[in-house]
């Protein structure tokens, strides 16, 4: 494998790892305040799907705007 196609491995990795993370905390964080389960089971109605999608949209912007503030280091 060459370096080049090391290092978009290393990013894929790196930007799920991150996103995994902040799609916990923004789940846990939203079902504290709800107190409702963001994470439920994705197939027992379409209410579900939606809350992980915006679970799932708002950990993206999150990330997005901590990488744009220099808070998060920017992968390659």
């Amino acid at each position: 494998m060459s370096g080049k196609e090391e290092n978009k491995l290393i990013k894929i990795v790196t930007d799920a790892a991150v996103l995994m993370g902040l799609i916990a905390g923004v789940g846990y964080v939203g079902n504290k305040i709800l107190k409702e389960n963001f994470l439920g089971d994705l197939s027992s109605s379409a209410m579900n799907n939606a809350k992980f999608t915006g679970v799932l949209a708002g950990s993206m912007a999150l990330k997005t705007y901590l990488e744009d503030k220099k808070i998060l280091p920017q992968t390659l």
